[in-house]
């Protein structure tokens, strides 16, 4: 064997051994890794991909149930039907992201950068979005119920049809927000700014409705089942 053959060889051999002792922790590195850059596996499920820069990716349909991504920069992401059930986006930056239809329930994104997020039918049901900023947010449609969102900035948000049942919106931004249809049943709407809202046929805290004439709200609780939206979870399980 020649000496730079040797060589060559020594520090396979070398890198190997390192891998070797590295143990799990590498594996799951590697494997995190491998499932974002292959485009057929859509599965990341307790994934750490805190601090990570995902932005301008396209992650629609992908799994990425309780993962951990926490800080992570999903500017402009598309992440259309993607189940992000119970996963960690604290503090995550999602400015400009494309989140239509996508399971967020139970999703922690306290302090999470939402805004301009196109978020049509998407479920948030119980999430955190203490704090969180959601400015001019596409949310038509979309279901909150028993969402936490104390001191949430939904300045300009589109929340019309949207159901907020339950949902905590106790000193929250809503000025200029339109909630047109949107079903407010049970609400906390303690020291929220209203300014300039629209609220329109919206169904008020107290079942009343905010014009008079209008019976039932456009979306009665639909997709706001507990049941239904664990049901979901579960079939997005391998």
């Amino acid at each position: 064997m020649t000496p730079t053959a040797w060589r060559v060889a020594n520090e396979q051999l070398s890198r190997r051994q390192a891998l070797e002792a590295a143990g799990d922790g590498a594996t799951e590195i590697v494997s995190t890794a491998q499932a974002m850059a292959t485009p057929g596996d859509r599965r990341c499920q307790h994934c750490d991909l805190a601090d990570a820069d995902l932005s301008s990716q396209d992650l629609s349909r992908k799994n990425f149930r309780e993962a951990d991504m926490s800080r992570a920069d999903l500017t402009g992401t598309q992440l259309i039907n993607a189940v992000l059930h119970k996963a960690n986006l604290t503090q995550a930056t999602l400015h400009q992201a494309n989140l239509q239809g996508a399971d967020l329930s139970e999703t922690n994104l306290l302090q999470a950068d939402l805004s301009q997020a196109q978020m049509l039918h998407a479920s948030l049901v119980k999430a955190n979005l203490t704090s969180a900023s959601l400015t001019q947010a596409e949310l038509r449609d979309a279901a909150l119920c028993s969402a936490q969102m104390h001191q949430a900035d939904l300045s300009e948000a589109s929340l019309y049809g949207a159901i907020l049942r339950q949902a905590d919106l106790s000193n929250a931004d809503l000025r200029g927000a339109d909630l047109r249809y949107a079903d407010l049943y049970e609400a906390d709407l303690t020291n929220a700014n209203l300014t300039g809202a629209r609220l329109e046929f919206a169904t008020m805290p107290d079942g009343s409705t905010y014009n008079q004439g209008y019976v039932q709200p456009i979306n009665p609780s639909q997709g706001c089942d507990q049941s239904h939206s664990e049901s979901v979870a579960e079939q997005s399980e391998p």
